[in-house]
């Protein structure tokens, strides 16, 4: 039997788009917009990967900053609106990419409960299909669980668990039609909650990191007295091929000059990077 091979290197990173008001470090690390981004680009440009996953790209001038160093994507993948890029989620690719689509949450509650900022965010996912491969991907970002609480009984939860259970249909109606799938995105659900287990279970997905219990939040963005974890993930759901895995290893882990010699992280989130084989039978 014949197989034809795709190689993908693959980032996901949560690029802090707002201010951080957890702790008061963090705010103070989280003001310097337009030096973090200028450096974020940086950064990313020399990565040179295949497919650049991204949450909290909220501006059409952030934007412009990604577009303006990462000239090696011919493939920017966004939906338009108001003030940037719909749930602040972009893509850059390699690949040429196809049947696009923004696919928003039903469940955010209203404009006067706990979850009022998923509804400014615009939290959804944003999906499209690698040409030529029966390959889709996937960029997510959860409603922010402002307590950091994973707890089944926390106010955020039901937001969360419906969000999670709504991908887990999206991806289930793409296995149904023999499609494999990349998941990446900010899931805002800790790995060693009840949630994240029901979401591997119920999607049927592989956590390509699924080795690492380390924390994906930088601690000093949140009070001492809350406990940072790991939410960011990058999955995987093969229908139709085989995947090896080469390499998982993390990225945007340490601290940049950003002006006056002061190191700061560039956002409150560690980035994730993996290189990854997919086998397919050949037709």
């Amino acid at each position: 039997m014949k197989f034809t091979t795709l190689k993908l290197t693959l980032i996901c990173f949560n690029t802090m788009g707002a201010f951080s008001f957890d702790s008061l470090h963090g705010f103070w690390d989280s003001i310097n917009f337009i030096k973090r981004q200028k450096k974020i680009a940086e950064i990313l440009e020399k990565e040179d990967v295949d497919l650049i996953f991204l949450q909290e790209v909220h501006t059409y001038s952030f934007l412009n900053i990604l577009r303006k160093q990462l000239t090696k994507y011919p493939y920017v993948i966004y939906k338009k609106y108001l003030y940037g890029p719909k749930g602040g989620l972009v893509m850059f690719s390699k690949h040429k990419v196809e049947k696009t689509e923004y696919i928003d949450f039903e469940i955010r509650g209203s404009l006067t409960n706990t979850s009022f900022i998923a509804h400014i965010i615009r939290n959804g996912a944003l999906v499209c299909k690698l040409k030529n491969y029966p390959v889709y991907i996937l960029n997510a970002h959860i409603t922010p669980n402002l307590d950091h609480d994973y707890s089944m009984k926390n106010r955020f939860s039901k937001y969360n668990s419906a969000q999670l259970a709504q991908l887990s249909e999206i991806i289930n109606n793409h296995s149904k039609k023999k499609r494999d799938l990349i998941a990446a995105g900010d899931f805002n659900t800790a790995k060693d909650s009840l949630i994240y287990k029901d979401f591997i279970k119920n999607a049927k997905l592989e956590d390509l990191f699924k080795r690492l219990h380390t924390p994906t939040q930088h601690q000093s963005f949140l009070p001492k007295h809350k406990k940072v974890k790991r939410i960011d993930y990058i999955f995987l759901r093969m229908n139709t091929g085989k995947i090896k895995i080469q390499n998982t290893i993390e990225i945007f882990n340490k601290k940049e000059i950003l002006g006056n010699n002061k190191k700061r992280f560039l956002s409150d989130h560690i980035g994730l990077k993996t290189k990854i084989s997919l086998s397919f039978n050949k037709k």
